[in-house]
């Protein structure tokens, strides 16, 4: 009866011990943490080229004495008093990044230019990364046994229980029945050193 005692003592402490920090590691992980967001931007970097104007092909066009900007769209009657003849030079540069649309138009001296463009990259990427935390190994418990002894005598055939917490630390207990008249009881704590 004192023998059955005696093991109940350290059980019941094992199983108190597990059950407090089952409880406590429960609450720690009941309270949500968001993940650790990363952006990253990228910023297109410019780039200088040089847009040479067209100058020697031209189309021959009519525009207006008295608004000589805008452009007579019925060449077949064109009334040469009111208006007059003009040169419409066109022009684009294309590479992988842009678009450059000139249109200049001379009438002695230049009369109107216009530079258009299509950026075709865009002018900021964003990269997002989510940093998780690294997994831990969960909590368990564990059912191991022993056997061992020296030259002169077999005296360790044991029985234990040990619980692993997450957080790197254990607790074990153990019970040696070699001697089965005097069996020991055994009570271990441990930490992970690396």
């Amino acid at each position: 009866m004192k023998s059955k005692r005696i093991l109940a003592i350290p059980l019941f402490i094992l199983y108190a011990i597990v059950l407090y920090f089952n409880f406590y590691d429960a609450k720690k992980d009941h309270q949500h943490k968001e993940p650790n967001l990363v952006k990253i931007d990228t910023i297109w970097r410019t780039k200088v080229d040089t847009f040479k104007v067209e100058t020697t092909k031209y189309k021959k066009v009519y525009v207006y004495k008295k608004s000589p900007t805008t452009i007579v769209r019925d060449t077949t009657k064109v009334d040469k008093n009111v208006a007059e003849s003009a040169r419409l030079y066109i022009d684009t540069l294309k590479n992988a990044d842009i678009e450059i649309y000139s249109r200049n138009l001379v009438r002695g001296s230049l009369e109107k230019s216009v530079i258009n463009y299509k950026l075709k990259v865009p002018k900021k990427i964003v990269v997002t990364k989510v940093l998780e935390p690294p997994k831990k190994e969960p909590s368990g418990l564990y059912l191991f046994s022993e056997i061992g002894g020296n030259k002169s005598r077999f005296d360790n055939i044991s029985f234990g229980v040990q619980y692993n917490n997450k957080t790197e630390w254990f607790v074990s207990y153990r019970l040696n029945i070699a001697p089965m008249t005097h069996p020991t009881h055994n009570i271990g704590v441990g930490y992970k050193l690396f």
